[in-house]
């Protein structure tokens, strides 16, 4: 009879790298010969109610003024009603969730759970600042205490925790097994807690080749030419990087957007498209613009040409696996800066680094579900 394992991780946000990693973990976890759910978590500011109040959270003019914020709220409506009910369709065709959800602390610990291994998954599940405190149930204090407990690819998001987060962080995780995180910088965090042994691990989405994922692609632009923008930070310098490089290029602008009213903006809206086809965007552009973490993951995946434009200041998971690959040069300096563009990624030496980061990856967790000592084998 085979283990079961229950993943905990932030798959009911709805954007295409939540769903995607959650469906990359779930997957080769069932390779390696486990049952496994995802525990179907799914606290209130997740809900389409609670995103519409964080509204008020998003800027000063909103705190303060009642009718902008309502406002704002209106003009969102009609866009998350289609962005809900498209991840909400990708969660139940592709992620084996447990039958039961639960929407508090609470309710997770008054669960009698039979799974073998709890894994915290990857995303921002560490992330004080974007759980707006330090939420429980991601570093697994609902599971038993005599239970084996795992991370994967877990994130915080930043490069240094909180002064009022460093205790209490440091009392949950020594209850793990074993812990790998997605960013150098979280290995970092974990070794100043004075918690040893923890490592850096590619993203659940990179642990699946590019012909892996066309199995669940749509394909359906593959015979198109066009500049791709995906970006999750209002950025006018990645407007303008992609006009620039149209100009030279000839080529169209595409550009996706979880918001209807984004529509003003130069180039065809793909406005929530099914993930199938987010990831068909990305496989047939021919130069992916971005800010995402995960654009960029598929864009490796599917060995497009890309450009990061950081939002503000540097983004530590973009960074890291930059790093790792050898890619810091495809940082746009400003929106002018095409000479990135002029020399092609070198995708023979990028993929060689790739299939030895999926293997020792792999190897990892295949050795913190089974029980086996990690720093014997990596």
């Amino acid at each position: 009879m085979s283990k079961k394992v229950g993943i905990i991780t932030q798959h009911r946000v709805v954007n295409y790298g939540s769903v995607l990693q959650t469906y990359a973990l779930q997957e080769k976890i069932k390779d390696m010969g486990y049952e496994c759910e995802v525990i179907d978590y799914y606290p209130e500011r997740f809900t389409p109610l609670g995103m519409l109040k964080r509204i008020k959270n998003k800027g000063e003019k909103f705190q303060k003024s009642f009718l902008i914020r309502n406002a704002a709220r209106a003009i969102i409506i009609p866009s998350y009603i289609i962005r809900f009910r498209m991840f909400f369709k990708f969660l139940n065709d592709y992620i084996d969730m447990a039958p039961k959800t639960y929407k508090s602390e609470k309710e997770l610990e008054s669960e009698n759970f039979d799974y073998d291994v709890y894994c915290t998954g990857s995303d921002q599940v560490w992330n004080y600042g974007w759980n707006e405190r330090i939420e429980y149930p991601y570093y697994l204090a609902f599971a038993p205490e005599s239970a084996r407990k795992i991370s994967y690819a877990a994130s915080f998001g930043k490069s240094k925790l909180e002064s009022d987060e460093v205790n209490e962080t440091r009392r949950l995780l020594k209850r793990y097994d074993s812990i790998s995180l997605r960013e150098l910088s979280g290995v970092e965090i974990v070794d100043k807690l004075g918690i040893e042994n923890s490592t850096n691990v590619l993203d659940p989405t990179l642990l699946l080749s590019g012909e892996d994922w066309r199995k669940i692609s749509s394909r359906k632009f593959t015979k198109d030419r066009y500049i791709l923008i995906y970006n999750l930070n209002r950025n006018p310098r990645i407007d303008a990087y992609a006009k620039e490089l149209s100009i030279k290029t000839g080529l169209e602008v595409r550009y996706l957007s979880y918001q209807l009213h984004e529509f003003y903006k130069n180039g065809k809206m793909f406005c929530n498209p099914p993930v199938e086809d987010f990831l068909a965007l990305i496989d047939g552009a021919d130069y992916v613009i971005t800010d995402s973490f995960h654009a960029t993951a598929f864009s490796l995946n599917f060995n497009k040409e890309f450009v990061i434009v950081y939002p503000g200041k540097y983004s530590t998971r973009l960074q890291s696996i930059l790093e790792i690959l050898g890619l810091t040069n495809r940082v746009a300096k400003n929106e002018r800066d095409l000479s990135i563009v002029e020399s092609k990624i070198d995708y023979n030496r990028v993929n060689e680094i790739l299939a030895a980061e999926r293997k020792r990856s792999l190897l990892w967790l295949s050795n913190a579900l089974s029980g086996v000592k990690n720093e014997d084998s990596m």
